[in-house]
């Protein structure tokens, strides 16, 4: 299901929050919930870059590293497109493969980690295929004028 509203709000928030425009609490507090699965996909992966319990913008210190934004543009990209979101619902999808410690390998974490992955091209998530993805990049929405 493609929630067009709340896919559009979110990349505009996306895009202000990771440029320092936007504080952590204003961003957490604009973050609409939709059924719409990839925006809570994209909350959840966001959640690991910065700190909930203290207000700051995602510069100086907290300023997020260039292939950090190169990941979270292709996010943000495909916010912009009319692409169902098909990947399984799993914990920080946008941040893999993790390291993994001696409980989470007893938990077999890998495994799951490794199957999620391997379910479309990962190196593109949250775009399931690299010919939708490089579709979006030959038709972008910000640069069209829609």
């Amino acid at each position: 299901m493609i929630d067009r509203v709340s896919r559009d709000k979110t990349a505009e928030l996306l895009r202000h929050f990771i440029s320092g425009q936007l504080t952590n609490f204003d961003f957490e507090e604009e973050m609409s919930s939709s059924k719409d699965a990839v925006i809570s996909e994209i909350y959840d992966s966001i959640w690991l870059f910065y700190d909930d319990f203290t207000k700051h913008k995602m510069k100086d210190d907290w300023a997020l590293p260039k292939e950090t934004k190169t990941l979270m543009a292709r996010w943000i990209m495909f916010l912009y497109t009319n692409e169902e979101y098909k990947w399984p619902k799993f914990r920080f999808a946008g941040i893999r493969p993790l390291q993994h410690n001696w409980i989470s390998r007893l938990l077999k974490k890998p495994e799951k980690e490794r199957k999620f992955m391997e379910c479309g091209e990962y190196s593109v998530w949250p775009f399931f295929s690299m010919e939708s993805y490089n579709d979006a990049k030959q038709n972008p929405k910000l640069m069209s004028g829609s």
